[in-house]
């Protein structure tokens, strides 16, 4: 093989390989929005009388997470599924804020603290590793952190007696008391 048929090859696979990033990007780009819409929903929360419809909100953000749904499961024709990780820094920050606004949602409905394969349930993907596109770890635990920075805003703004400061506390709780 000549060095400019050498040259060649490498050139294809790299079209190919931003053809494929490129795919990525327009799925991501969707579920970015999707995320927005979602989060523009859920901060409503933090107006003064946001607390009073909140299970209406949470409906309506779960019927969201529908069109996510469909978002990750287009995401994971995109590639192959033993490269993961060659390609996961496009949907890295999304991901983990779609994990927050399940998180947040769980949270309002039933002021417990999502388990990973909930939030994986709702994401409609998996916690499995060797299945392909999955919910890792340390996505969950980063989309846990962003909810705890959000009870926060939320425990500061609502007023006394509302229930926002005790879901700081419960939060607290559910942690076994290492806050």
């Amino acid at each position: 093989m000549s060095v400019t048929d050498l040259f060649s090859v490498i050139q294809s696979s790299l079209t190919a390989d931003q053809d494929v990033r490129e795919e990525i990007r327009k799925v991501v780009q969707g579920l970015e929005q999707t995320a927005r819409e979602i989060l523009t929903l859920l901060q409503t929360v933090h107006q003064t009388s946001g607390l009073k419809d909140v299970p209406n909100k949470c409906q309506k953000a779960r019927e969201h997470f529908n069109a996510v749904k469909i978002h990750l499961e287009e995401l994971k024709t995109k590639f192959p599924p033993d490269q993961y990780y060659r390609f996961n820094e496009h949907w890295r920050f999304v991901l983990q804020r779609l994990i927050f606004l399940a998180a947040f949602v769980v949270y309002l409905e039933t002021e417990t603290l999502v388990t990973r394969e909930a939030v994986a349930g709702i994401l409609g993907i998996t916690v499995y590793r060797d299945k392909g596109f999955h919910l890792d770890i340390e996505d969950y635990l980063s989309g846990l952190l962003i909810l705890a920075n959000e009870l926060v805003l939320l425990a500061r703004k609502s007023l006394p007696g509302q229930k926002a400061t005790y879901w700081v506390s419960l939060w607290d709780m559910q942690l076994g008391g290492c806050a």
